[in-house]
Order: C-alpha cells, then structure tokens, then sequence
C-alpha cells in the first residue's frame, strides 16, 4: 500500500510555497509543489495524490483565473484526490464553479490561513482515508498493517515517522470488531487527539468497559515520553463529558519512571490508559488475534495500576 498523506501544491507565489512545505512538512505529509500549469499537469500524471491544493490565479495577482480553470484538470487525471481551491480573491461565482468542476472544498488566504489550512487538509485526507480503507479487503488490510509497520520503523523524518504510526493505528483498529475509526489528528482551541475510535463492540469484554470512545494517543520514537505528556492525556480524557474512560498511550520509545509514576499515582476508577510500546506495538501488528491481544494490554494495565505486576 502507497503511504498516505501525499499533497500536491500548486501555487506560482515563493512566499506560500515555502509556508506550505514547512506547515505541512512538520505534520508529516508528503508535499510535492509545482509553479505553472506544465508542472501541475506532469505531476499529477504521476498519480497517487490524496489533495491537490490549486492557487485560483497561477500568473500573478493581476493574471486570469488559471489555476480555477485547472479544477476540472485535476479532477480528471487525479479523480481519487480531493481538490481545494485556495483563493486570495473568494467570489460566489468562482467557489460555485469550482464546487461545479469538482472541487472538494475552498480555502482563502486570509488573516487565518495557517489554522485553516491544517483544518482543511484534515477533515479532506479523512475523506480519503475513509473511502481508501474502507475498501481494502481483509487480506489487503494485513497486507497494509505489514507494510505500514516497515515504513513506519525505516522513515528517518520524526514527523513522518508519527504520521505513519497514525495510519498503522488505524488499520489496526479497522481489523478489530466493533472498534470504528471516527477521526484523526481533532483539534480545537484547546486541545490536539491523535485518534478518537469509536467502541461499538458486541464483545462482553468492551460493552462491560462501558466507553463509547477510546482516545489514542502517538509519541515519540526516538526517547521515552515523559510525565508531563501523560498528565496531558489524562486532562484529554477527563474532559469528554465522561464517555471515554478507556486511553491507549502508544510510545515506540518507551516510557520514563516518571512517567509510570505518575500515571500510578493520577489512577482514577473511571480511567484506564494502556501504555503500549514499540514491542507490544510489534506483537499487536503480528498478533493472530488483535481483540485477544488488546484485552491482555487491558489486564496488563488493571494489574500493573494495582499494584500487583509492577
């Protein structure tokens, strides 16, 4: 399975170029760019874009609309991406046809763009990511639990590194019954969740933990994370109005003393976070059985809390 994330910038102005590779870069996307028409159009012949962000004037502020007339291109040779149009220049009759020639969403460069280009992004590769999985047999989805395993542990960019890990998470999840992605990297003003799942499992086990989500949580892969990271994932927890007791806190670095110390000493009957490492990351992604092994890091996790497995 290709990786997710692949973005396509098409923008003739330096200045936002370069804000887009060093805005999109450190969330970890792959970000290819291209300044005229001839580019756009080679570019997106190679294939396997999930958006494709289109600059509406490609020839100056005072030029004709190239780049919305470029829409209608894009959604022909790359008819699985999602298209935003940016806009320095919004009129209704504009964003209707480019809504018209196939057009995803609209974006405008405005006192705000930096917050809503991420928000755009997200909510476009979502879209993707939904149709992309959701098709994928179950021998296909193995096929990219493997392959996004091996990508993830060989990317050298800490920012794609996390990326990858995401993605792994969520096909881990489209494999275990009941267990129902509902979205990745959901922000706003206060707070970031890696990913949110949704539990409607008929499993006794699941039903009987009584969360209707189950918040994830990625970190780092180069050191262990700390306390003051799991304070923050139990704040997240907290704050969801009591329908998500249930955490899984994935670090492929490991987990510093402090960090169990404190988790230990934060427990609460009403939360339950599993620290998965880069080993049990490595056996969930092999196990036979992913529901199995996910109960046993369950029991692992009520028993270390207690006291009776430290």
């Amino acid at each position: 399975m290709r990786p997710m994330g692949r973005i396509l910038i098409i923008d003739d102005d330096p200045s936002f170029l370069q804000l887009y590779r060093a805005r999109l870069g450190a969330e970890g996307y792959l970000v290819e760019t291209a300044d005229e028409i001839e580019k756009a159009l080679a570019r997106l012949d190679q294939g396997g874009w999930d958006v494709v962000l289109v600059d509406q004037k490609l020839d100056g502020k005072t030029g004709p609309d190239t780049g919305l007339d470029l829409v209608s291109e894009v959604s022909r040779r790359a008819p699985l991406a999602k298209t935003i149009l940016v806009t320095g220049y919004a009129t209704e009759a504009a964003v209707t046809r480019a809504f018209q020639d196939g057009a995803y969403d609209y974006l405008e460069k405005g006192p705000i763009f930096r917050v809503l280009l991420l928000a755009k992004l997200r909510n476009a590769l979502e879209a993707v990511r939904a149709h992309h999985f959701g098709e994928l047999s179950s021998d296909e989805a193995e096929a990219a639990i493997r392959d996004t395993w091996v990508a993830a542990e060989s990317e050298t960019d800490p920012n794609r590194k996390g990326k990858l890990l995401e993605d792994l998470m969520v096909l881990v999840f489209k494999t275990i019954p009941g267990f129902r992605h509902a979205s990745a990297r959901r922000r706003n003003e206060e707070e970031e969740i890696d990913l949110v799942i949704r539990n409607e499992s008929t499993d006794p086990f699941w039903v009987n933990e009584r969360t209707s989500y189950i918040l994830a949580e990625c970190k780092n892969w180069t050191r262990p994370a700390g306390a003051t990271e799991i304070r923050s994932f139990l704040w997240k927890l907290s704050r969801k109005f009591n329908r998500s007791r249930l955490g899984l806190f994935i670090a492929p670095g490991g987990f510093s003393a402090p960090l169990r110390s404190d988790l230990h000493g934060e427990r609460r009957d009403d939360y339950l976070v599993l620290l998965i490492n880069k080993a049990d990351l490595r056996e969930l992604v092999h196990a036979p059985d992913r529901n199995a092994f996910l109960k046993k890091l369950h029991e692992r996790a009520v028993l270390e809390l207690h006291g009776e497995n430290r």
